[in-house]
């Protein structure tokens, strides 16, 4: 990963934080997607202090204009981006709109992370062998996506259901992004299930019992290294793994259809539709 440029969304806690730290001891030069300035600042020098390189990007997916503007300030400041690791994801239990009026789960999960990368397909397609890591889940296998309802905005709303959704939705991106720019390696997976922040929201007791039981960051950020600098996946794109194995995804997500008619939703949603 020497003289690569990767980065990371998310990477202030969990599988974001180590998969950032874990890049950056490959030797490459890392960009600390962060909403929180301070906790990315303290991130970046913590990579310095052992001997990796890494910079703040300040980012907030849950509004457009920040995202714009990180992805300006990307491509004014470098040349090309190797990889993108599109890790950061929320889950609340309430509804929530954005700035934009968009569902706050659908906007930060997906609509934002599809966005980032539109804005940085120049920077990807310059760089030799570029690689896009979108990091969803298992739980797409529970998410089901009403067209006219995308953002369960009709009542019966549940931020797990929410959260589902824009995992189902990531693999459908990952499909058409795969084939629409076939020089570029985009993935997608399921890292385990990480005890992380994004369980916060839950209330403690259960909590309680996800620390027990859940997968620790630092093994949860191998898939998302391996997929981000292996040779062994060199050229693989389009699929979906579950840890360090290609598996099928559910069949809702393998409908070229589905993946082509939600690419065009989330083209008019962010402003990217001519």
């Amino acid at each position: 990963m020497k003289g690569k440029t990767v980065l990371v969304t998310g990477a202030t806690s969990g599988i974001g934080r180590e998969a950032a730290r874990e890049l950056a001891r490959l030797g490459a030069r890392v960009l600390v997607g962060a909403r929180d300035s301070a906790r990315g600042r303290q991130l970046a020098d913590a990579i310095g202090r052992e001997g990796g390189q890494a910079e703040l990007l300040a980012m907030d997916l849950a509004s457009f204009a920040s995202t714009r503007e990180a992805a300006a300030r990307l491509l004014a400041s470098h040349g090309k981006l190797d990889v993108l690791i599109n890790n950061a994801g929320i889950v609340t239990r309430h509804r929530q709109t954005s700035p934009d009026g968009h569902e706050v789960i659908w906007q930060t999960n997906f609509l934002g992370a599809f966005l980032l990368t539109r804005l940085l397909l120049p920077a990807l397609q310059a760089a030799p062998s570029p690689r896009i890591v979108n990091v969803s889940s298992e739980a797409h296998r529970s998410g089901r996506l009403v067209w006219d309802d995308l953002e369960l905005a009709r009542g019966g709303y549940r931020g797990l259901r929410a959260y589902c959704n824009t995992k189902l939705a990531l693999v459908l991106f990952t499909r058409e992004l795969a084939r629409r720019e076939p020089s570029i390696a985009v993935n997608a997976l399921h890292p385990g299930v990480i005890a992380t922040n994004i369980w916060r929201a839950a209330p403690a007791p259960i909590r309680f019992v996800l620390d027990l039981v859940l997968t620790s960051p630092v093994k949860g950020a191998l898939p998302i290294v391996r997929l981000a600098s292996s040779a062994d996946v060199e050229g693989v794109t389009g699929r979906y793994f579950n840890r360090m194995q290609e598996k099928a995804p559910v069949p809702a997500a393998q409908s070229d259809a589905d993946a082509a008619r939600l690419w065009d939703v989330a083209e008019k949603a962010v402003g990217l539709a001519v």
